[in-house]
């Protein structure tokens, strides 16, 4: 199935011996930081500003209590309050935001995935930053693993799970090789995305400055080992 790691990745391994983050996680703060500031600042120096508003799509604990003090900002989740779908925003969350992060979880919406990159554009305020990273590969095209999928379970048979789909035409397809990140039975891998249909959905949806970051930042402990899944900022146009 995947040209990348579907369980253990270097970026997830935790480097840090202080806060226990890893490279991915430095380098979503680097960047966030980079995208408010114009320079990079450790995150517990971020300014005091109240009148910044965030959110993260299941953002990681320990950087996001810390902007929970820093800003007006809510880490939200699919499964749980506070709950946020971002293919499908409430009225209210329209223009709400400076800025969001999402990280490791677009590979994981249910088709079709503008949806969701469409839903980020639509939930920030003119000129607001979009901090992302999905896994992605060089390959020309993003592969769906279920380009049909309209109602569908997940069941599990013994040591197997085994993905049971309707078609919107009432056709069922059975689906086996599932692959699931952080284990399995865990959070279902929807497709392997391209690097450049990553740029070219955010660029549909509306973003400008679209930039995915390949440099190392040594100062901070980034030292990307590859070059897919790499962090992208993307801003909504003021």
């Amino acid at each position: 199935m995947p040209t990348f790691p579907s369980v253990w990745d270097p970026r997830e391994e935790p480097t840090c011996t202080f806060c226990g983050s890893s490279v991915r996680m430095r380098g979503i703060v680097h960047h966030l930081s980079l995208g408010l500031f114009e320079r990079s600042v450790s995150l517990p120096d971020f300014p005091h500003l109240p009148e910044i508003v965030g959110v993260g799509l299941s953002d990681w604990e320990a950087y996001a209590k810390i902007l929970e003090k820093k800003f007006s900002y809510t880490n939200t989740f699919y499964h749980q309050e506070p709950f946020l779908d971002i293919t499908i925003l409430p009225p209210n969350r329209f223009k709400a935001c400076d800025f969001l992060i999402s990280t490791e979880v677009f590979e994981h919406v249910p088709p079709p995935v503008s949806r969701a990159f469409q839903g980020s554009f639509d939930i920030l305020k003119p000129g607001g930053l979009l901090v992302l990273t999905v896994p992605f590969t060089d390959t020309p095209k993003t592969k769906e693993h279920f380009p049909n999928l309209h109602q569908f379970k997940v069941v599990n048979l013994g040591e197997d799970y085994i993905l049971v789909n309707r078609t919107a035409e009432g056709g069922f397809e059975l689906h086996k090789d599932l692959v699931f990140h952080g284990g399995p039975g865990s959070t279902l891998e929807m497709r392997e995305f391209s690097r450049a249909d990553v740029v070219h959905q955010l660029e549909e949806a509306g973003f400008i400055e679209v930039q995915v970051h390949e440099g190392s930042v040594p100062a901070w402990g980034i030292l990307p080992p590859h070059q897919w899944g790499l962090p992208i900022t993307a801003r909504r146009p003021r």
